[in-house]
């Protein structure tokens, strides 16, 4: 069992100090095949890393086409039978590869090895064990938590997706599953990969010791708050609507849709400028606050970012509906490919969703403001269906920040 590793870099040439110097040991040695994906950098990657690293292949991409499309570039010039990814901001440690590799060899059920994100100290959690919610949006429990304060999971212990910045996946699993999906761009295709890979009979184990440190944010910082936004609410959509079965869409497609629209209407209460124009001419009343002002959006909207971002984020109300408008926009204007990636996967799925969320059950998390009141109505609830695995969660639960 040989692997290709590839690390995506879009801007920043001092990445290279990060991820790609941290594979020396396997790349100079020629233990692994090391591919540097410049994606369509400003700064000169490419030049840098064929200077610098002469081992590693150099590949490059003209155009940006997001963390999925360029790990998918940098799989195209893979040579070997395991693909291991690493972010550009991360550093491996020591036993890395080994560690994803022995996983895989123990378990041959797997498809995928997750490993272990750390703070750049490595005194804290960054990713462990992912959560997801109802509506396919991603978590990582104890994310900020300190790393000997938490129980981290068993050698082997299924979970169900393993994030991008830290993962090693065999290549005819990845090939099978069609890999990340690029029209996502970057967020959630590693959570779109593991629904995927579980619906097709195959696990993922965690492996603690596949262990690197994670600076953080790199493309979030790089993207803003704004932009990052559009994709975690448009991705989570495709996401859905790209992966669950019939069974799955027809029980809690509702709540999906339902809930995706009652933050729009939130958002744009939200906005001064829309918050009169958008309110009810025929209802008793516009909303329980005075302008249509829902107490705390930007603060809600902050605090889900820094899930990502470790840094304070910049003011963020100005142009919530317009993100949630271009989510939605964007979203059905990928419906199509959304269509063909779903009929794909339900030719070929061995394991139905409700299986699946028996293992993994789905969380309902308030994450915006307005949430926890949609979440706790009996509107909400009556668009829950009865039996099917749902756990409500705080968000403090989730998120030490």
């Amino acid at each position: 069992m040989r692997a290709s590793i590839v690390v995506v870099i879009h801007s920043g040439r001092e990445r290279l100090d990060d991820a790609v110097a941290s594979l020396e040991p396997w790349g100079a040695g020629g233990a692994a095949e090391v591919i540097v994906v410049d994606n369509g950098s400003p700064d000169g990657v490419a030049e840098a890393a064929r200077r610098r690293f002469p081992w590693a292949t150099v590949v490059r991409s003209d155009a940006n086409l997001g963390f999925a499309g360029g790990v998918r570039r940098g799989v195209e010039a893979a040579s070997w039978d395991v693909l291991c990814l690493l972010n550009d901001d991360a550093a491996a440690g020591e036993g890395w590869l080994e560690a994803h590799l022995e996983a895989l060899d123990a378990h041959p059920e797997a498809a995928a090895s997750a490993g272990l994100l750390t703070s750049w100290d490595g005194r804290r959690v960054d990713f462990t064990r992912p959560v997801v919610t109802f509506d396919a949006h991603a978590f990582q429990l104890d994310q900020g938590a300190p790393l000997d304060e938490v129980e981290l999971p068993e050698p082997g212990e299924p979970v169900p997706l393993a994030c991008g910045g830290n993962m090693a996946i065999r290549r005819a699993d990845w090939e099978r599953a069609g890999g990340f999906d690029p029209a996502l761009f970057a967020y959630f295709e590693d959570l779109e990969l593991g629904w995927r890979l579980l619906a097709l009979g195959r696990e993922i184990v965690a492996t603690p010791g596949a262990r690197a440190r994670h600076r953080g944010a790199a493309t979030s910082d790089a993207m803003g708050n704004y932009r990052r936004g559009v994709l975690f609410e448009r991705n989570a959509l495709r996401v859905f609507f790209s992966t669950a079965d019939a069974a799955h869409r027809a029980a809690l497609g509702n709540a999906v849709l339902l809930t995706f629209l009652h933050r729009l209407v939130a958002f744009a209460g939200e906005e001064e400028a829309t918050a009169a124009a958008t309110r009810d001419p025929f209802g008793l009343e516009a909303s329980s606050a005075p302008g249509g002002h829902v107490p705390g959006m930007g603060a809600g909207l902050g605090r889900l970012f820094r899930r990502a971002a470790p840094s304070p984020p910049e003011p963020v109300l100005r142009g919530l509906l317009l993100m949630q408008l271009q989510a939605a926009s964007g979203f059905f204007e990928g419906f199509e490919g959304t269509t063909a990636r779903w009929r794909a996967l339900q030719a070929a799925r061995t394991v139905t969703d409700r299986e699946i969320l028996e293992r993994f059950p789905r969380l309902i998390v308030p994450t915006y403001a307005g949430d926890e009141a949609w979440f706790g109505s009996e509107g909400f609830s009556s668009l829950l269906p009865g039996g099917w695995p749902l756990e409500h969660r705080a968000l403090d639960e989730v998120i030490r920040r």
